[in-house]
């Protein structure tokens, strides 16, 4: 990918609003980020499927942060939860029974975005043999796990330090970058010209039955498309 200002703010503005679902080690080194987007074709409909892989090839480090959200206390003032592995990352992504979308539009290349963190997140991972990146993507998902009869509200935040991007669809397939970057800003500007294919009837048409990543803690470390 180019990653002049320009392009890398086209790629935020593509992924805003997206919902983190997922974060994947590939054997190869690459970590995937399970996404479900936002888009919009040339013409036609909302798209039925919006699940999507943000692949950030070669990566070089992972830093997840958990804490709890209180509703009036700060999240900086939370201690950070400890996670022992991807795995336990994965467990408690099946646990959640909401969870909520990045926004913000700026995601890549940003320390500023991380300047609350304590000096210790959940869990770092290293994959062995990884030489430093050039890239850091940042992510949330404010989110709620249940705990009995209640929900508790947590933040999970996390970065990874990567060298370059690519998009695949949920069959594996990879996506030429310019068209996830076009069709996600075709989304924003239909938004803001209050294009008919977004009215709410639409798009609870588009998101009836629409398919999602299913849980990893069911065992579905296969193909992305696994649903």
């Amino acid at each position: 990918m180019d990653w002049s200002e320009a392009e890398r703010s086209r790629l935020e503005t593509a992924l805003n609003e997206s919902d983190v679902v997922g974060v994947r080690l590939e054997p190869s080194g690459d970590v995937d980020i399970l996404l479900h987007v936002l888009s919009l074709p040339p013409s036609g409909p909302l798209p039925r499927d919006g699940r999507r892989v943000l692949r950030l090839t070669s990566a070089h480090e992972l830093r997840f942060l958990l804490r709890a959200d209180r509703v009036g206390e700060q999240l900086a003032d939370q201690q950070a939860i400890p996670l022992a592995d991807l795995a336990a990352v994965e467990a408690f992504f099946a646990s959640l029974v909401w969870g909520g979308s990045i926004y913000g539009w700026r995601f890549f290349d940003d320390p500023e975005l991380t300047a609350d963190w304590p000096a210790e997140p959940s869990l770092t991972v290293r994959p062995r043999g990884a030489t430093p990146g050039d890239h850091t993507f940042y992510w949330f998902n404010e989110c709620g796990a249940a705990d009995g009869e209640a929900t508790v509200g947590y933040c999970l935040e996390g970065t990874v330090t990567f060298r370059d991007v690519q998009v695949l669809d949920a069959l594996g397939n990879e996506l030429p970058i310019e068209t996830f970057i076009t069709d996600g800003i075709r989304h924003w500007d239909a938004l803001f010209a209050r294009d008919e294919r977004l009215s709410p009837e639409a798009q609870q048409a588009a998101q009836r039955d629409a398919p999602k990543w299913r849980a990893w803690a069911e065992g579905s470390h296969g193909t992305p498309g696994s649903t």
